[in-house]
């Protein structure tokens, strides 16, 4: 039974490395500009809501109402969408290049709601402290709120990864290929179910990868 998947993996195995490579490309893209910009927007999120030390009630409900739309409609309507902007920005809509643009929009919109729940979290007595201790607004941001939510926006972002991983799985419509496509295209559409299983095994064992390294970082920086 063993053997009959090892058959197929070495079968498909230039495809699949293939797939893979282009996961990992897409996903390290928009892992890496989720990061920055979401972690920005979620500091912009806090500190223009009710009650924040820069409060704007219009920059709020602009910024969220953005994250709002882009987390409302379903992926695979937003990649179809997101086209022209991936022709205007890059050229082409589609390919991988262009499918890193879509899930970096997601990945963003994903991580700043997480972010900013971690920061209102954060003990609000936290503020009073570093005014009283004489710091700026900046050092407010870098060296009190974001280091007492260090822990809890690890264990956010690994989370947005891992739903980078799942949104990777329907780039193929775009031409963004993947493991996801792989799966489908063609192991779904062609009945061949060993290198469908062969992938969802590859895909498990990738948010074991992510949730792990994450658990353990997030561990580390806790000094609650």
């Amino acid at each position: 039974m063993i053997q009959k998947y090892i058959d197929v993996y070495h079968q498909f195995g230039e495809d699949i490395h293939i797939a893979l490579w282009e996961t990992i490309e897409m996903m390290s893209f928009s892992m890496v500009v989720t990061l920055i910009v979401g972690l920005s927007v979620a500091l912009l999120l806090f500190a223009f809501r009710e009650g924040g030390i820069m409060e704007n009630k219009t920059a709020y409900f602009v910024l969220s109402g953005l994250i709002n739309i882009f987390k409302s409609v379903p992926f695979i309507l937003f990649i179809i969408t997101m086209i022209p902007v991936n022709r205007f920005l890059i050229g082409t809509g589609f390919g991988v290049d262009a499918s890193k643009i879509p899930m970096s929009v997601i990945g963003i919109a994903t991580f700043a709601r997480l972010v900013e729940q971690d920061l209102l979290d954060v003990n609000k007595d936290i503020y009073e402290t570093s005014y009283a201790l004489g710091a700026s607004k900046f050092q407010y941001f870098t060296s009190f709120l974001l280091v007492e939510a260090r822990s809890s926006i690890v264990l956010s972002f690994t989370s947005a990864s891992i739903s980078l991983l799942s949104y990777s799985t329907v780039m193929g419509i775009i031409g963004g290929g993947g493991l996801g496509y792989l799966a489908i295209a063609e192991g779904y559409h062609n009945f061949n179910y060993k290198l469908m299983w062969i992938i969802i095994v590859m895909m498990i064992l990738m948010v074991q990868i992510l949730q792990t390294v994450g658990n353990n970082i997030s561990n580390r920086i806790d000094q609650r």
